[in-house]
């Protein structure tokens, strides 16, 4: 009894708290609604002029490869190494595969319809999702390293990093044990061939409805944080530290920004005229980190898995970490 009470206290006191949180605002859009419908408006001009193209064909094509059972197929071809080094099972490297060459969320986008299919269990979604949760190559050489930073070579160097961060991170959270006839049964799950193209082309619209809609919300949150003074308030402290390591201090707005929407985040840093050698460690850490509104585009999907966000964050605030750390020591040899 005491403890149903006590889950009840918690969760009206969450209830309250975010309440609070819309309801400040819904206030700065009546407060000021030209400018907060501007910046609605510029998320989505944003998604759908970069982002949409980009993603709508993968969401559509993975599912129809999800559903013919290609993520079995070209799990074979990995089982080895996907065992070996994660004890996971083999359509972990399919997800990777996916996920490395399309960008958020499509790997949470994955597991969640292989979780749904009965593919894998929440236990190995947990474990796979530590090393899948990746940005792709569009975003991070096109549009960081050649568009913000003007430089192709620094692009495909966070590529690495950033990639390399990710198979690195799986390592902490590996399942420990492995049953591979437990495996080997979750794997063969048969083809769906029922109206292949109207399930793939509603579940990828969805998706994409959800990605923007975030998008869209968070360029908003961004603008009335900075408004509010709360960006230059967080950006102080990281300002006197980026001083003290002889880093660009005007890095740390950046910084923040990019910890709630990476694309502002990585534009900021751009534009302050950080060196590249300075500029590697920190837009490698945010990369990894994805962000949170990336972070909740990709809860959206693992909530289906019965993921806890606790877990998630762990998994890439341990992945930013890694990044961070191996492009620190990548820029020393710059």
């Amino acid at each position: 009894m005491k403890l149903t009470e006590t889950l009840n206290r918690r969760q009206k006191r969450t209830a309250v708290s975010i309440a609070v949180l819309v309801g400040f605002f819904i206030l700065c859009l009546v407060i000021d609604p030209k400018r907060y419908i501007s910046s609605v408006y510029n998320g989505m001009l944003l998604f759908a002029t970069s982002v949409a193209p980009a993603l709508f064909p993968f969401f559509f094509f993975t599912r129809i490869l999800t559903s013919v059972g290609t993520a079995q197929m070209l799990g074979d071809a990995l089982k080895k190494p996907i065992a070996r080094l994660y004890n996971c099972p083999s359509v972990g490297g399919y997800v990777f595969f996916m996920s490395a060459i399309s960008g958020y969320p499509v790997g949470s986008r994955l597991l969640s319809d292989l979780y749904s299919a009965g593919i894998i269990d929440r236990r190995q979604v947990k474990a796979i999702s530590a090393f899948t949760s990746t940005s792709g190559p569009l975003f991070i050489v096109g549009t960081v390293g050649t568009v913000m930073f003007g430089s192709a070579s620094f692009g495909y160097l966070l590529m690495a990093i950033h990639f390399v961060g990710a198979l690195l991170n799986g390592f902490i959270y590996r399942i420990r044990k492995r049953d591979a006839k437990e495996y080997a049964e979750l794997l063969r799950t048969p083809p769906d061939f029922d109206d292949l193209l109207g399930k793939s082309m509603t579940s990828a619209l969805t998706s994409l409805f959800i990605v923007g809609g975030y998008i869209a919300i968070f360029s908003m949150i961004a603008d009335v944080m900075t408004d509010i003074g709360v960006v230059d308030a967080l950006a102080a402290p990281l300002s006197s530290l980026y001083s003290l390591l002889g880093w660009e201090p005007e890095m740390a707005q950046g910084t923040v920004l990019g910890f709630i929407e990476i694309t502002r985040g990585c534009l900021s840093i751009s534009k302050c005229g950080a060196q590249i050698k300075t500029a590697l460690p920190v837009v490698a850490g945010l990369l990894s980190f994805g962000g949170i509104s990336v972070s909740l585009q990709s809860l959206t999907f693992l909530g289906n898995c019965k993921i806890r966000p606790l877990f998630y964050f762990a998994t890439k605030a341990t992945q930013a970490v890694i990044s961070f750390a191996l492009a620190w020591l990548v820029s020393l040899a710059l």
